[in-house]
């Protein structure tokens, strides 16, 4: 008999965990879906804003405005989204390498930096100074590749 309780209890005691385990991790495997779409929705509208801005040369600021401010929007979302680890192991669509954790301030200052670029981008288009807003797209696109190599799953 008491050979079989320990095993009782102890199947016991992981069922009540894993009676919890989805509560936390569903919770986090939501930042992690939301983090996902929201980068992907981000480089997408990035893409769309530097194709009118570089490639074709627009020289109307309206006309591209929109698509800064929801750049602005979306990553305000960002930092809040990457402040519990959520390692890929776990979370299988991950796209966070580990790097992201044991580097975290790096990867929170390589942030700011994106954010502060979107925000300069945005203020430039808003003055129409247009080549000087093309300039920083480039240079932030630059920035979002080296950031990439080092702390994202392709």
């Amino acid at each position: 008999m008491h050979k079989h309780s320990l095993p009782a209890r102890s199947a016991f005691f992981l069922l009540l965990a894993l009676t919890f385990l989805p509560v936390q991790g569903g919770s986090l495997s939501g930042d992690v879906n939301l983090r996902i779409e929201t980068f992907d929705e981000m480089e997408r509208i990035f893409k769309a804003l530097r194709f009118k801005v570089v490639n074709l040369r627009s020289e109307d600021p309206d006309e591209v405005m929109a698509y800064s401010e929801d750049l602005i929007q979306y990553a305000y979302r960002l930092p809040g989204l990457f402040e519990e680890i959520s390692p890929r192991e776990v979370f299988g669509q991950s796209r966070a390498r580990p790097e992201i954790w044991e580097q975290k301030e790096r990867y929170d200052d390589l942030m700011n930096e994106f954010i502060d670029n979107l925000e300069e981008i945005n203020d430039l288009l808003d003055q129409g100074q247009m080549s000087a807003a093309g300039r920083q797209i480039d240079r932030t696109a630059k920035s979002c590749r080296r950031c990439h190599n080092t702390f994202r799953y392709r």
